[in-house]
């Protein structure tokens, strides 16, 4: 009786599978709704039935391209018939090139066009061959036509590339006006916003590039990035869950890795870094990690030995010669890592945890000086308090909340934590990035200190409303504010949209 229910439940799925030209269809709608990986299971079934198809065969090309997946648009399109080509053929075949890391196959198939699309790849082509100087040239060439939304995108990377975050966020403004909702043009404002410091903007548009192409790579790592800038694991977690089933070597590698660190998970850490040293080649962010959890794992020597080259190449390095000088010390190498951490002593703005680890190799290693280091470190000098201070101010007033937290959380860690303005300044930044709890914590802190400040009252009473927490106190606490300082536009706006809302 089981096998018989079985067998007709199977003849019924046979019956209700859908016919060639539907999986086709339904590829179409995919395509334009820019779900990549399910148009490429239906295009494949598609395919199957009709592998001469031309109309398939470039679906198959354009869907395979938005995935990153040159072998298998260029085996597309070298199927199709010399009269059944797009007019923008050239370009498919240079992109696919492009793809399979062929920039001369890709500078060859574009030949004389300077139309703005050819320009953006002849550009990437030439980057790829490391001409960056060539590279600058094209994509100005490019401008002179048409405003091209991937032009203008791909252009703001590079001039980030050059450090140039002025004209990347010309050129990110430019591709969202040509282009607006484009994976292109999100991301690139994404990433000249993430940037910039403006780490809340930078994760609305990376969620809203994955919301609108479901499954981007780019996207989605992006989206976990800053999620782990912000400290927020959990929630990175559940992105890199569901990268699964995407194809990210080395990308979604470096950032799975991230997410075992900020839980101390450190033998998870070198396990993913082990698995993919190839594809992480380059990457000094993770050689510094892998570095670290070779220390944490109990050994030190090998962490040493990875980041000795990269501080030669990199003298200037705080976070390098940092984690050397921790290796060197687990190592049981004092002398040695004196010697690395010994540059901090003479910048006036060194930060204190350096100071503090200076101290320790000094007076492990018997260093006569140690006695000085060792009180040196344990107040910070009025110039680094004040170059702090300055980095916050600077960052708060460019809206670079990521910069403003990472300056106020280490004036925290060398005060008694009991100031009102610093206090208040965390949790306008902390919301600013939508951490809300923590925003929440820092503002009562704040008022705790100072109960009377219009100001302070301003920030957890809007925190409160804005996130829901506690309507009733906010608005309580925005009326007050009100009232201590009328003049104030800003709380006076709050307390507007409170009421309203």
């Amino acid at each position: 009786m089981k096998k018989l229910a079985a067998l007709t439940v199977a003849l019924a799925l046979m019956g209700c599978s859908a016919s060639p030209q539907e999986r086709a269809e339904r590829a179409r709608k995919a395509f334009a709704d820019h779900d990549y990986r399910a148009a490429q299971v239906d295009l494949a079934a598609a395919l199957a039935a009709s592998p001469d198809d031309p109309a398939l065969l470039e679906l198959h090309a354009r869907n395979a391209l938005a995935m990153g997946d040159g072998i298998a648009a260029g085996a597309s399109l070298a199927k199709l018939p010399q009269a059944a080509r797009p007019k923008d053929f050239a370009l498919l075949l240079a992109e696919s090139a492009l793809l399979r890391e062929l920039p001369d196959e890709a500078i060859a198939a574009l030949g004389p066009d300077g139309s703005p699309a050819a320009s953006r790849l002849r550009a990437l082509a030439l980057l790829a061959k490391d001409d960056r100087e060539g590279a600058a040239k094209a994509f100005d060439a490019g401008l002179a036509g048409a405003p091209d939304g991937r032009l203008l995108s791909d252009y703001a990377r590079f001039s980030l590339m050059s450090g140039n975050v002025k004209q990347a966020r010309d050129l990110a403004n430019r591709a969202k006006a040509a282009a607006p909702g484009t994976i292109d043009a999100l991301l690139a404002d994404a990433a000249v916003a993430v940037a910039e410091g403006k780490l809340a903007e930078g994760l609305a548009a990376y969620d809203a590039a994955a919301k609108a192409y479901p499954g981007n790579l780019a996207a989605l790592a992006g989206k976990a990035a800053v999620l782990g800038d912000l400290e927020r694991t959990k929630e990175m977690d559940a992105v890199l869950t569901s990268l699964a089933e995407v194809r990210g070597g080395g990308q979604v590698a470096y950032l799975q890795a991230r997410a075992a660190a900020a839980r101390k998970d450190w033998k998870t850490v070198r396990t993913i870094l082990q698995a993919n040293e190839r594809s992480l080649e380059g990457k000094d962010e993770a050689s510094v990690l892998y570095a670290q959890a070779l220390v944490a794992l109990g050994q030190p020597e090998q962490g040493r030995a990875r980041l000795q080259p990269m501080l030669t190449r990199n003298p200037q390095s705080g976070l390098i010669r940092r984690e050397l000088g921790k290796a060197q010390l687990a190592a049981g190498d004092a002398a040695g890592a004196l010697e690395t951490l010994r540059p901090f002593a003479n910048v006036l703005t060194a930060d204190p945890e350096d100071l503090r680890l200076l101290a320790k190799a000094a007076t492990q290693a018997g260093d006569p000086e140690a006695a000085r280091l060792a009180e040196k470190a344990k107040y910070p000098t009025p110039q680094s308090l004040a170059a702090t201070l300055a980095q916050a101010d600077t960052a708060m007033r460019a809206g670079n909340w990521g910069n403003a937290i990472a300056a106020y959380e280490r004036l925290l860690a060398v005060t008694d934590g009991r100031n009102p303005l610093v206090l208040n300044n965390m949790a306008f930044a902390q919301g600013k990035v939508g951490n809300t709890k923590s925003a929440i914590d820092f503002a009562q802190r704040a008022l705790k200190e100072a109960p009377g400040n219009p100001s302070v009252m301003d920030t957890l009473g809007w925190l409160l409303v804005e996130s829901g927490e506690d309507r009733a106190r906010g608005l309580e606490l925005l009326r007050d504010a009100a009232r201590k300082a009328p003049q104030n536009t800003a709380i006076r706006d709050h307390l507007t949209k409170a009421e309203k809302a």
